[in-house]
């Protein structure tokens, strides 16, 4: 059997070899777990500006997202933490056993996720926020002896270490690409996360499907609704966003469907992008309205159709719901010239009836 010393040892290899190739915290946890013999390791950021994140192993991240958006705001262990100085401390020491019974993380969240019962933390605060480092054991485990706590602050240290040198490098693959600013040239609405789940970016049109009318809004920078059970399903559909950016997965979730209080709902639709180095890094929410019809431009009509360009605006006045006569007189030409024009492009798309023109150039702006 492998002592505790040579499993802490291979484990700061692991950890250091890890930052040296540029992998990720995933990475970085799974050594953790090893160096513990934790059932799950953790590694909790919460900022200044009250963003927080969180790495597991095993990864799961629909489970850490769903903690983080509807459970650490009820936790009550860390605002114990923040009035105890820094180190290690475990659940027994933060919370009674009647607390534990009542606790909805406890009785709801970790129910569900018994490996997480017992808890041993080793925490730190900076000027960045909070970090905090848990390893967990099952309740039907015993609990950690000294050498697992030893090892777990041992392995707290190095990691916390490297957390704030991370934070003080660089980033911003995503800016130095130019892909924020090409998406904030889109007229669709767009939000760009990570692989935390964090909203990190919203270009303008999105952020104008936030607020009480479209029943979504950002808490610590995450998407969420006003009904509790469409905010489980956008923590699955990210959570199963990045599986994909992660290589863990291949299909992309379906849309999740967003009800408004006096409109039709709002669709979102999840995509992974990839970043310029070539892995899959950023997420994307495209938010779909279906009360904002889309106008294809003239040229992509003129190219798609074979209309001529005044043929094209016209279809394109049809299906924005103008008349003959309202247009005309908005071109300054007779309604028998229109009438003449609507004619061709009839004949051109194949169609009879004013409504067919409209559904031809509806299927253009679904494009």
């Amino acid at each position: 059997m492998i002592d505790v010393s040579t499993r802490l040892t291979a484990a700061l290899d692991g950890l250091y070899d890890a930052l040296a190739s540029g992998s990720d915290w995933q990475e970085a946890v799974r050594h953790g777990c090893e160096a513990t013999g934790a059932d799950r390791f953790n590694l909790i950021t919460a900022g200044s500006d009250g963003t927080a994140r969180q790495f597991s192993h095993p990864f799961d991240p629909e489970s850490a997202l769903e903690y983080l958006t509807a459970y650490l705001s009820r936790d009550v262990r860390f605002p114990r933490l923040l009035a105890r100085p820094s180190g290690l401390v475990t659940t027994a020491e933060l919370m009674s056993r009647e607390e534990i019974a009542r606790c909805p993380v406890h009785q709801e969240f970790y129910r569900r996720h018994p490996e997480c019962w017992n808890m041993t933390m080793v925490f730190g605060r900076s000027e960045g926020g909070l970090v905090a480092i848990a390893a967990h054991r099952g309740a039907n485990r015993p609990e950690p002896g000294r050498e697992d706590d030893a090892s777990l602050a041992v392995f707290a240290n190095h990691l916390a270490r490297i957390v704030h040198l991370k934070d003080m490098l660089p980033g911003g693959t995503i800016a130095r690409d130019g892909a924020l600013a090409a998406f904030d040239g889109l007229d669709d609405a767009i939000a760009i996360f990570d692989v935390n789940g964090l909203v990190v970016h919203l270009n303008p049109s999105a952020e104008s499907h936030l607020g009480a009318r479209s029943g979504l809004r950002l808490v610590g920078h995450r998407l969420v609704a006003a009904q509790p059970e469409v905010t489980e399903a956008i923590t699955r559909a990210v959570g199963a966003t990045i599986r994909v950016l992660k290589a863990e997965a291949s299909m992309l979730p379906r849309p999740v469907k967003v009800p408004r209080p006096h409109d039709r709902p709002l669709f979102l639709r999840f995509f992974a992008a990839p970043a310029g180095d070539g892995p899959a890094r950023y997420g994307v929410v495209k938010f779909v309205d279906p009360t904002e019809r889309r106008v294809p431009e003239i040229d992509f009509v003129r190219a798609a159709t074979g209309l001529s360009r005044g043929e094209a605006a016209l279809a394109v006045a049809i299906y924005r719901g103008q008349t003959v006569k309202t247009f005309a007189e908005a071109a300054g030409l007779s309604e028998q010239t229109i009438r003449k024009r609507l004619k061709h492009v009839s004949d051109k798309l194949g169609v009879r009836r004013q409504a067919e023109i409209a559904l031809k150039i509806a299927a253009l702006a679904a494009v």
